[in-house]
């Protein structure tokens, strides 16, 4: 193998594992209403249940409500042109735990063997959830649109940041107001 080959070999191994490496970003994932979206200029929450709010509802609440208000919508709790609820599901991810490997192979040559180890390096997240907001029409108490991403989170409850981040992301894919009548394309 010549220099070249050698360089352009190891050149073409170290940017596969750089691109292995790499954090995939995090996809929206949008559905909506066969005829677009209603005009809806105000919105109010969509009431669930008579339960105390959690820390994470009232900071999730917070969050939407700054964006939709950033976009150009007003909250209404009367006589709202829409509602919004959202889901959030969350599940712990297991800590990795250190390995080790033992192989033992022959061939032209004798018998060779090897040993691996495992360490997990670095602050993996503990959490791992499904973040939904869903949109509905409430004149016709239907849902017209729904925007959902996967997120790695620190703790089960949101924290402010996280809140806002997630709200935000999810947003983005809504239009601003005074456009609803448009198809959003995923």
């Amino acid at each position: 193998m010549t220099r070249t080959t050698l360089r352009i070999a190891v050149s073409i191994v170290t940017l596969g594992m750089l691109a292995g490496c790499a954090t995939p970003g995090e996809l929206v994932s949008v559905d909506q209403a066969e005829g677009g979206l209603p005009e809806c200029r105000t919105f109010a929450w969509h009431a669930i249940s008579g339960d105390a709010a959690s820390l994470s509802d009232q900071r999730v609440k917070a969050a939407v409500m700054a964006q939709l208000k950033a976009k150009g919508y007003e909250e209404s709790s009367e006589k709202p042109d829409c509602r919004i609820a959202y889901h959030m599901r969350t599940r712990e991810i297991p800590k990795a735990k250190p390995s080790v490997g033992v192989g033992v192979g022959g061939g032209s040559r004798g018998v060779g063997g090897g040993i691996g180890v495992s360490l997990p390096i670095g602050r993996n997240p503990r959490f791992t959830g499904t973040f939904t907001l869903d949109v509905i029409e409430a004149s016709k108490n239907a849902q017209v649109w729904s925007g959902s991403i996967d997120a790695d989170i620190a703790e089960a409850e949101l924290s402010d940041e996280e809140a806002r981040r997630l709200a935000e992301e999810v947003l983005a894919r809504y239009p601003n107001a005074g456009e609803q009548g448009r198809a959003i394309n995923n």
